[in-house]
């Protein structure tokens, strides 16, 4: 059989592509929606020969139908193997050649660590629920969205009313202009930066949003914490941990970005997640680090740093979050 008269079919509406062999091992979106690998279709055995009939004579090449039966009976269909031949180095399953993560097992192709977070068929493995998944992605992106403009509204407000500040302390009238804008850009901000993860709670449970919820919770329980200490109801000496819920919860929340890109399939989106966790964590180490002597001038230069970085690389990855949910 000649490659012009292969084909090969979407797994979820059975329509027929006319195969090509550069598009073996790639990933592609069927017109229902849906993405799948494309697979190299089998050559049929015949089933019977005429007597005098040499199947050697054949020019059909291999004969991969028996290649299965040798393999161990009804083997079961593997992934055709990426178009760079790039395979993952734990559990053997091809990979695209710009992948950073393998969906089935999930390794990390560049540190060769596990994450924990697979994705055999990134949120789409029952073809009825296809619909409502869809639905609730494109809510999580819409809300993500909200959230990121929130953010990049309050850094704005603030790096305004900082600037203003200090033109009025130089004895300059149009700092008190900015400080006002930085105001308003703040107040219209925050409730944007707040509605957003709550309109994530849409996210399927396998999209981390068990992750979500606990980073809300955080958020909420900190809230409450840092009014009861204003009220002064809470002990002086346990006033010193009202930073540890909202710790707890962007580490939660950050989290749940990292498990959404394994949802949505998005190498770029986890690889900027894992930069983002480690980023959040060396912030939270040199935190601690401000409170040895010796050390706390230069943990708090390098926490700056790190802080300006981090804010940067997360208002760009929320974006790209949401943009990914919203094309799924």
């Amino acid at each position: 059989m000649h490659d012009d008269d292969q084909t090969f079919s979407c797994p979820h509406c059975d329509r027929r592509f006319l195969y090509k062999p550069e598009l073996e091992g790639k990933r592609i979106r069927c017109k229902c929606g849906e993405k799948f690998t494309v697979e190299a279709p089998l050559i049929e055995e015949p089933d019977s020969y005429s007597l005098g009939d040499n199947p050697e004579d054949e020019d059909d090449g291999p004969d991969l139908m028996a290649l299965l039966s040798s393999a161990g009976g009804d083997a079961a269909p593997v992934s055709a193997p990426a178009a760079s031949g790039k395979f993952c180095p734990s559990c053997g399953s091809a990979v695209g050649d710009t992948a950073a993560l393998c969906i089935q097992c999930g390794t990390n192709l560049k540190s060769g660590k596990k994450s924990g977070k697979t994705s055999v068929v990134p949120g789409w493995a029952s073809s009825h629920e296809n619909t409502s998944s869809a639905v609730r992605v494109k809510i999580v992106g819409a809300g993500l969205g909200l959230h990121g403009l929130g953010y990049l509204a309050l850094m704005l407000g603030l790096t305004l009313a900082a600037i203003g500040g200090g033109m009025l302390a130089g004895g300059n009238s149009t700092g008190e202009t900015l400080t006002l804008i930085g105001g308003v850009a703040m107040i219209g901000g925050i409730p944007l930066l707040v509605i957003g993860p709550f309109l994530g709670l849409a996210a399927p449970a396998e999209a981390g949003r068990g992750l979500l919820i606990a980073s809300i919770a955080c958020y909420l329980g900190g809230t409450a914490f840092i009014i009861a200490i204003a009220m002064g109801a809470v002990p002086e000496f346990l006033s010193a941990l009202g930073n540890a819920p909202f710790l707890i919860g962007a580490g939660c929340f950050l989290g749940f970005l990292q498990k959404l890109s394994v949802y949505l399939d998005d190498d770029s989106l986890y690889t900027r997640t894992e930069f983002l966790l480690k980023t959040f964590f060396l912030i939270v180490v040199l935190t601690f680090l401000m409170f040895i002597p010796l050390l706390g001038c230069l943990a708090v230069m390098a926490a700056m740093v790190a802080q300006i970085v981090f804010a940067f690389a997360y208002a760009g990855t929320v974006c790209q979050a949401a943009l990914s949910a919203l094309r799924t």
